[in-house]
This record gives structure tokens, sequence and C-alpha cells, in this order.
């Protein structure tokens, strides 16, 4: 299963938004979707990506924010408002749609990753997340 490409697993229809969206809003869609990360695009250019928010960024933020402040209900509610933008990965790792799912495992381990964005040569056209390949392998 694993020598599927990540064009047979990968979500087609990826949750994308833009810089300027806030983290409460960033926050409330993956949980509601159940996912690790969200695709952040150019205002102008829907397939240019900026960057990756993951779960993981999120709790850095929110512990970066929580140990400097007294007042921490005040402190997650005044980040929640502040835009994505400066809180998203712009080092991130992308794939091409007919990568292996192992290559994928293998980027997702190494470069502890949650959320890939795949290519299809210079267009964006989908997102792989470590749910997905954990799912093909052991079905």
């Amino acid at each position: 299963m694993l020598n599927l490409p990540i064009s047979d697993i990968m979500n087609d229809h990826p949750i994308k938004v833009l810089s300027d969206v806030t983290i409460r809003n960033v926050a409330h869609l993956m949980l509601r979707y159940r996912i690790n990360g969200i695709l952040v695009v150019d205002r102008n250019d829907a397939e240019k990506l900026c960057g990756v928010f993951t779960t993981t960024d999120l709790m850095n933020v929110m512990g970066g924010v929580l140990a400097k402040r007294a007042k921490k209900m005040q402190a997650l509610n005044e980040l929640g408002e502040k835009p994505i933008g400066a809180y998203l990965s712009k080092d991130f790792v992308t794939m091409q749609k007919d990568d292996s799912a192992a290559k994928a495992v293998g980027l997702m381990h190494k470069k502890n990753v949650l959320t890939i964005p795949v290519y299809d040569g210079d267009k964006l056209v989908g997102v792989i997340g470590r749910h997905d390949v954990i799912n093909i392998a052991f079905a």
C-alpha cells in the first residue's frame, strides 16, 4: 500500500485560507474538520502557497503567549484576533502527486511535519497528512 502514489490518498480539496484570517478562525477550522494543518495562500493567487499553519504551530504560539502573560485568558483572546500570516510555517515541505506514500512517510518522519502540500508540476493540487498515510499503512 505504501507504494501507491500520494494522488490516490491525498485530499484533493484542501482547506485554504488567506494570511489575514484570524488565528481563532483557523483553529476552529482545524477542529471542525479534524485536520492538523491549513494551507495559507496568496490573496491574488489561490494556487500560490504562502505557508502552512499546523496544530504544532498553534500550540507553540499559544505556549509562548501563555508563558509571558499573567492574564492568560485575555492573552489568548488577543492572540485569537491576530492574523495567521505572522505565525505560519514558511519553510515547508512539498511533494509531487506521483511521489509514493512511502516517501511521504519518510519526509513526515525526517522533517517532523504533519501536513504536506501536493503539487502537479507547479500547480497546487492537494494536501496529504499523517492521518492519510497511517490510514493506508494499516488498512
